[in-house]
């Protein structure tokens, strides 16, 4: 751990005792901070005058904080260069760039400050001490969970002052990644639900024998998935919430509950004046990380749905999440049984035609259907060549582009968004 990561660590065990009215003071006051520097060095917030209802004269005054326009991830992303400071405070440089998946949507990228990546760091370190570990090292980390834009080759090790991080290439097949895991030999994973249950299948967990703790992050985890993941698995399983933009939501508790990482951010909760019956219901996540002051997202909406919990008695400070309703992606399916994660590129279908979202199902072994959303109707050379890409990656023989108005998004039911979507 960076000794500003170690910093901030020891803060967090401290905070997540506080009482709740203390760490609302706390929050509002690195709100307040984010807000004026908003509104002075990022064009999108200086210009468009939307947190003027925050203001009073030189005053700041949350009672505004409802008539700030939320941020969706369609706007941040047509406003991405507006959204970019100036200039950000001396220790919070230096600035890595980075950017988001772009599964649900166009890739937004954004700058990470410092503060950001240590607070990232030091509440990864606090979920492991809830359950008496310190940060393993050598950690293997899935490489497309990193969300940078200049991501390292996969395997290629990161040194770090206690060891390394080895980034995994999930686009290999299983059994390689397995291959990878076992020479490697982690002490901490971090990856998605699918892929660690891609490992099991592949070789029953045998590659996970290092392992002390593995944080599943980058979608929803199912139940019969964690199920399956902790037959094979006998460490600890942590679900880790988090966004490339944002950094970690929310983080498992020892008693199984998404605690929300308060620290990091200003996340919303339905209004007290909800039934209790509408309360369990699943709510729009929205957002404000307190240290993005390089590409501040204020009251951002990245698109996920969650239902609230009640808090915990021994971290009073930190509210809880139920559960999280949305970011599922499905393994696809080959004749063998075995799983696989299609090595889709976004980019590479943009230079062939702009859409704006998409969704690739499996209906057999061979048959593939790609739904898209097209900014404008494609030629049939267009469509040949998303044919042509989608064999390449699932090795379909029937390939079929559905060109789309839009794409059902039932997370408000409490179902979940699925870009991949596997019907075997």
């Amino acid at each position: 751990m960076t000794p500003q990561g170690r910093k901030m660590f020891e803060t967090l065990m401290k905070t997540q005792t506080m009482s709740r009215d203390a760490i609302v003071a706390y929050q509002h006051g690195l709100l307040e901070k984010l807000c004026r520097h908003a509104r002075l060095r990022v064009p999108f917030y200086r210009d468009s005058g939307c947190l003027d209802s925050l203001f009073d004269g030189d005053r700041f005054d949350m009672s505004g904080w409802d008539k700030v326009p939320v941020l969706t991830r369609e706007a941040a992303y047509a406003n991405r260069r507006e959204l970019t400071a100036t200039e950000v405070p001396r220790f919070m440089a230096p600035l890595t760039p980075g950017q988001t998946s772009g599964s649900t949507g166009t890739p937004l990228p954004f700058l990470r400050t410092s503060l950001s990546s240590y607070a990232s760091e030091a509440l990864t370190a606090r979920g492991l001490a809830w359950r008496g570990l310190g940060v393993g090292k050598p950690t293997a980390i899935s490489k497309a969970v990193t969300g940078d834009v200049g991501a390292r080759e996969a395997g290629e090790p990161l040194q770090t002052q206690n060891g390394s991080v080895h980034f995994v290439n999930f686009f290999h097949k299983p059994l390689e990644q397995c291959a990878e895991l076992d020479r490697i030999r982690p002490r901490l994973v971090i990856s998605y639900p699918s892929i660690v249950h891609s490992w099991i299948l592949a070789d029953g967990g045998a590659c996970l024998e290092s392992v002390e703790a593995i944080l599943l992050t980058g979608e929803t985890c199912r139940e019969e998935t964690a199920q399956a993941i902790r037959a094979a698995f006998k460490g600890h399983v942590i679900n880790l919430y988090s966004a490339s933009e944002a950094g970690p939501m929310a983080i498992q508790g020892p008693r199984g509950d998404l605690k929300v990482c308060e620290e990091n951010l200003w996340m919303e909760e339905p209004s007290a004046a909800l039934s209790a019956e509408s309360r369990l219901r699943p709510h729009p996540v929205i957002i404000t990380p307190y240290y993005a002051h390089a590409t501040p997202l204020i009251r951002y909406a990245p698109g996920d749905y969650a239902i609230w919990g009640n808090p915990d008695k021994a971290t009073p400070g930190l509210r809880s999440l139920e559960r999280i309703t949305g970011r599922v992606r499905n393994m696809f399916k080959r004749p063998d049984g075995t799983l696989f994660w299609p090595n889709l590129s976004s980019v590479k279908l943009r230079k062939i035609a702009h859409f704006t979202h998409r969704q690739l199902i499996q209906e057999s072994f061979e048959r593939f259907v790609l739904r898209v959303v097209f900014d404008a109707p494609p030629d049939d050379g267009q469509v040949r060549q998303f044919q042509a890409h989608i064999a390449e990656v699932t090795g379909a023989r029937d390939v079929v582009i559905e060109a789309v108005s839009g794409i059902n998004d039932n997370r408000t039911n409490g179902k979940s968004y699925e870009d991949f979507i596997c019907l075997i």
